[in-house]
């Protein structure tokens, strides 16, 4: 079997698998009774082992394999859930992750030892087993009549199940599959068997049941009851065609119910549950009919498609705006009635186009946010701390170009409030708090933005201390520390090279931390700031635009020159005359509604040459705001509010720090686009 055609969508799965054996394990530690967790966890283990035997990486496929003894046992009650078990399965998870990304960088599973987790696991089996021998007794599957008899033994709700799916319309089969007798992998054979029949309709029970085909406890050949509306020829194909398979048999299961007969005892004991690899059994007070269609049009939902393909797509529906706003003005121009009629049907067709383009590229945060409980479990150890992370919001949604980016952002801000904010739960206990720290990962949406918080309850930030601590740095002199807010003292950790560590640890200290957060969520368009109070902790705020490739903006004029300003920053405009200027310790500001607001001339910040004429008695004021500060940028002239397209500046002009991108007008004309937050 030619498996590269198979390799990305191996690649996705594999990790998608890996994150929720993370997640699973996280909850699992918290909540060691709840068997449904531990489920889901061998569940993932158990498709990923399949998966990756079906590849070829035997590697992989040992280690899950050795994980799942480990987490059947936990399953069966014949271990307990202890720190030592979840450290060991964590490791092991890191180890799988390590493999599968070296496969998707074109290298090897080989770059990993395996030996002393899976030495491990086996201590920890081993250790365990020993009162739970009797219970782990061979399973009958060896012996079981499945190999030897053509039929099989169907409890109550079996036949409960294959009732109602004949009266729906639906079939019943019996599936005998033989493989060949010198099959390597019968483990994964039998998993492509149960995944291509799962696909087919639902499996409601095989023999041996799915632990012993797992564990490649039977002998050549298996038996699977599965409910579908397929015919038995397709059924028999489809299983053919899955190599190492020597025979298919396929017989109807209704008949062969009917013709058994009364189940004995013994039989009925010997009720075989759902594989873990398929669905559930049909309930029996659902109709089988209604289940079939549901999952088939599950199964075609959703699609996976490349991210360059999206990003070539909203590349074009850019220039389709792009286009559309010439021909307003072409039509304007000439007084085109019929042009223009026809552009209004067009803007809302551009409109509703770009709409589902944006929703298309919308991410839950939950993405990013997932990757750290684990960061933090691991973290709070290292610092000897009791740390309990709570997440809320991760189901808000934010532009994929931006979901790339936060991820460094909100790692260094979390191990911040791990190393410097949440306290060593005997300095808490001496505060008069839990032991236990609390630390909030938050996401909302703030109308066009998308807000998050990372909180703890720890230290807070000692305004006096960032002050002495940044004079004695020399990057602030005492009379400019003296007269600094505590709320602007605070905001001077995000300098760079700050810090307040006594010393450098493998955590934090080094002073470049919080610094590459502000110039990376600036970067995106967004804002950083924090609020503290001493011995109540702090929360840091992020506010983030859901896009960054369509905005609306405003556009202005300086001299000759066109920039557009984005929409969101604007907080009003004003005109205001030369009077309305007055000047405070050399800084120009203007009173807005009691509010001192500086002054900002665009012109002489962008070295925009003047041309000789008269000075206008109006003066043109754009009041922006980034957060809860505010400034007045003056221009020239107002031009109107647009729907621009951001264009990237290119490696040649990155460097400019007041522009953030820029956009083709509808002339053709290039408008470069102000970074307010670089202005202020």
């Amino acid at each position: 079997m030619d498996t590269n055609q198979y390799m990305e969508m191996f690649l996705d799965e594999s990790r998608e698998h890996l994150d929720s054996l993370d997640d699973g394990l996280m909850t699992l530690e918290k909540d060691p009774s709840e068997l449904s967790i531990l489920n889901d966890i061998f569940r993932n283990a158990h498709t990923l082992k399949g998966m990756s035997a079906t590849m070829g990486y035997t590697k992989i496929a040992e280690l899950t394999h050795d994980m799942e003894n480990i987490l059947d046992a936990l399953r069966k009650e014949q271990m307990e859930v202890t720190e030592d078990i979840v450290d060991t399965l964590l490791k092991c998870g890191d180890s799988l992750r390590q493999m599968v990304e070296s496969i998707g960088e074109g290298g090897s599973e080989d770059v990993v030892d395996i030996s002393e987790v899976a030495a491990k696991l086996s201590a920890l089996l081993k250790g365990e087993s020993t009162s739970a021998a009797p219970a782990a007794a061979p399973s009958p599957a060896k012996a079981a009549p499945a190999e030897l008899d053509n039929s099989m033994e169907y409890s109550d709700t079996d036949r409960e199940v294959i009732k109602k799916a004949k009266d729906s319309g639906l079939q019943a089969f019996h599936v005998k599959v033989t493989l060949v007798e010198n099959c390597i992998l019968k483990s994964a054979r039998s998993y492509m068997v149960m995944n291509t029949l799962d696909q087919m309709g639902d499996v409601i029970k095989s023999v041996p049941p799915a632990e012993d085909l797992e564990q490649e406890k039977f002998e050549h050949s298996f038996d699977v009851a599965v409910v579908t509306d397929a015919e038995a020829k397709a059924i028999e194909e489809a299983l053919m065609s899955i190599s190492e398979i020597e025979k298919v048999e396929v017989t109807d299961a209704a008949k062969e119910m009917e013709a058994a007969a009364a189940p004995s005892p013994a039989s009925a004991a010997n009720a075989l549950p759902v594989p873990a690899a398929s669905k559930a059994a049909v309930p029996a007070n659902k109709k089988t009919k209604a289940l079939a269609p549901e999952k088939k049009l599950k199964s075609g939902q959703s699609v996976r498609v490349d991210i360059e393909k999206l990003d070539t797509l909203l590349n074009l529906v850019g220039e389709l705006v792009i286009n559309k706003v010439r021909l307003g003005q072409i039509g304007t121009t000439h007084r085109l009635t019929e042009l223009t009629e026809t552009l209004e049907q067009m803007d809302r067709v551009t409109t509703d186009l770009q709409t589902v383009v944006m929703k298309v590229r919308m991410v839950p945060v939950g993405q990013v946010f997932n990757r750290f409980p684990r960061m933090v479990r691991d973290l709070a150890k290292e610092l000897d701390k009791d740390i309990n992370l709570t997440i809320e919001g991760e189901e808000t949604e934010l532009d994929r170009t931006v979901i790339d980016e936060i991820g460094d952002p909100l790692m260094h801000l979390l191990r911040n409030s791990l190393d410097h904010g949440v306290e060593h739960p005997d300095e808490r206990e001496a505060k008069g708090k839990p032991r236990t720290g609390e630390v909030g990962l938050i996401a909302r949406h703030e109308g066009n933005n998308v807000v998050i918080m990372v909180t703890d309850d720890g230290n807070g930030i000692d305004a006096e201390v960032i002050r002495r601590k940044a004079v004695e740095k020399g990057m602030i002199s005492q009379d400019e520390a003296d007269n600094l807010s505590d709320a602007d003292a605070v905001r001077l950790i995000f300098l760079p090279g700050f810090s307040t560590a006594e010393k450098i640890t493998d955590v934090s200290g080094r002073g470049v931390g919080m610094d590459v957060v502000r110039s990376k969520i600036e970067s995106l368009g967004g804002h950083v700031d924090v609020e503290t109070k001493i011995d109540e902790g702090s929360v840091f705020k992020i506010k983030l635009p859901l896009t960054l490739a369509i905005i609306q903006a405003l556009l202005v004029r300086v001299e000759q020159e066109m920039y557009a300003i984005p929409l969101g920053s604007i907080d009003r405009t004003i005109n205001i005359t030369q009077e309305d200027i007055k000047t405070v310790q050399n800084k120009e500001v203007i009173v807005l509604r009691g509010q001192i607001i500086p002054i900002i001339r665009l012109g002489d910040v962008l070295n925009v040459p003047r041309e000789e004429g008269e000075e206008h008695d109006d003066i043109f004021v754009v009041v922006v705001h980034i957060g809860e500060r505010k400034a007045g940028i003056v221009v020239d002239t107002l031009i109107g509010q647009q729907e621009i397209v951001i264009k990237t500046l290119g490696k040649l002009l990155a460097g400019l720090k007041v522009i953030s991108g820029a956009t083709v007008l509808g002339d053709g004309r290039v408008a470069l686009i102000l970074d307010v937050s670089a202005l202020m």
